[in-house]
């Protein structure tokens, strides 16, 4: 099966968002075998194929939006991509996409310190995160962040200069 791509989300075939099972879009009727079931709209949606998410149908049909929340870029263009066009992911409270040099960041997954210490970046994610308006006590992070615990960190890094930018949230 060919995989879609999307510029945001460039490892969303290992995310636990993406659903791999057999079911019917609700966009388009056609029978697939990787779906997402979140979309922010009125109407419950159970499965949207990703073709309906990459091109932007879902999201129209539904008058919903894929992420909850993200930092501000100015091209409308870029939050459009973003809101409308690319599977958000697996949060406590809701996804919020991070962004630098005024665009969006790709997704890279959920991390903890170990991930962040394997990586080599973890002075670097710890310095974006306690340079954040909101954020938890950094020896709360330091000492309880994991990626599958209760205090979770999501990696992002910048599509332009490089930069791993963090996220962290609690159940």
């Amino acid at each position: 099966m060919k995989h879609i791509k999307f510029r945001y989300h460039p490892n969303l075939y290992s995310d636990e968002i993406l659903i791999h099972d057999r079911n019917v879009c609700s966009c388009c009727g056609k029978e697939v075998t990787e779906y997402i079931d979140q979309i922010y709209a009125a109407e419950e949606v159970e499965c949207i194929c990703l073709s309906c998410v990459s091109d932007g149908s879902a999201a129209a049909k539904y008058d919903g939006e894929f992420i909850q929340y993200a930092e501000k870029v100015s091209d409308p263009a870029k939050r459009d991509e973003l809101f409308h066009r690319t599977p958000g992911y697996m949060a406590w409270q809701g996804e919020n996409w991070l962004a630098c040099c005024d665009d969006y960041c790709e997704y890279l997954g959920p991390v903890g310190i170990p991930e962040l210490e394997e990586m080599g970046v973890k002075e670097e994610a710890l310095r974006d995160y306690a340079a954040q308006e909101i954020t938890y006590p950094m020896d709360v992070v330091e000492k309880y962040l994991r990626k599958d615990g209760d205090l979770t960190g999501y990696l992002f890094r910048c599509l332009h200069c490089g930069r791993y930018r963090l996220y962290v949230d609690a159940s």
